[in-house]
């Protein structure tokens, strides 16, 4: 299953996935790929999504899933390069989807998250080459990302809310407080091959990438329209035992204000409800002063 190599194709857009044995989560993501509209002006018959999955799963089961649906993808115009690699962490994963992209625009969206409905990317590509086209036109830098909202959703409960929370006026005051959901982003991609992941980190090597980025692109990156589902409770964001919180703890890339939310999460996340419900009075909170 390989294709799309090679040539780079400036109205590509590449979006890497990675996979270790839950092919359950796979099929979420893999559904949300196949409902994408592509973009306006793209021509009839012409790939227009690179599909990039990095698969660490010791069984076969993530890849059986994809072959079952690699004629169907290709149909929509979706290229389907699916990689197989020994799990070394999801850094490692990404990074090595990174190297096989080849999109002009290039998203990070891990099995089991998906995006907000079937126009997300498209809109998402719309922003970000109309912010290009303005900086050309000005002789401004280009930016090196774009991101819009996720929507934040807790397994088995009703809760439900928005990050960025639409009441917030001032982008660049949020972003003191608060980092995007990474599927959020849709990064320029030359950018993101040149800024690979930390791979020691195992959980939140995403955020120096993430802020980088976003220093490198201004307040006017921010799209404030939901493109993203992030549900909580996964490898950063779920409850944590002592082996997992000490593991959270040593990962290079939290710093000393993280541990403390850490801790927070540890102690609040199993009494039912408390940490969601704190989650969301948080961004509503930021929504109202920022």
């Amino acid at each position: 299953m390989l294709t799309v190599m090679g040539v780079h194709l400036p109205q590509l857009i590449s979006v890497v996935t990675v996979c270790c044995g839950n092919p359950i989560a796979l099929a979420d993501t893999l559904s949300s790929i196949a409902s994408q509209e592509a973009p306006a002006g793209t021509e009839a018959g012409t790939p227009w999504l690179d599909w990039v999955v990095v698969d660490g799963s010791e069984d076969g089961s993530c890849q059986r899933l994809l072959q079952q649906h690699y004629q169907s993808l290709g149909a929509r115009g979706v290229a389907l390069h699916y990689l197989r690699r020994q799990a070394r962490g999801i850094y490692a994963g990404v990074n090595a989807g990174l190297a096989a992209s080849r999109g002009a625009w290039l998203q990070v969206l891990p099995a089991g998250d998906a995006h907000a409905d079937a126009s997300s990317l498209a809109r998402l590509a719309r922003h970000a080459r109309s912010l290009t086209a303005r900086g050309r036109e000005g002789n401004r830098p280009e930016p090196a990302a774009v991101f819009g909202q996720a929507w934040v959703e807790v397994p088995g409960q009703a809760l439900r809310w928005l990050s960025p929370d639409p009441a917030v006026r001032a982008i660049g005051c949020w972003l003191r407080h608060m980092v995007p959901c990474h599927s959020a982003l849709l990064f320029e991609g030359n950018w993101a091959r040149r800024h690979a992941y930390r791979e020691a980190s195992a959980i939140y090597g995403d955020r120096p990438i993430m802020r980088a980025a976003l220093a490198a692109s201004g307040p006017e990156s921010y799209l404030a329209e939901p493109v993203c589902r992030f549900r909580l409770g996964g490898l950063s964001s779920g409850p944590a035992d002592p082996v997992t919180l000490l593991r959270r703890w040593r990962d290079p890339d939290l710093d000393r204000r993280g541990r403390a939310h850490e801790l927070a999460k540890a102690l609040l996340f199993p009494l039912r409800g408390t940490y969601p419900d704190l989650m969301r009075a948080r961004a509503r909170w930021l929504g109202l002063i920022c």
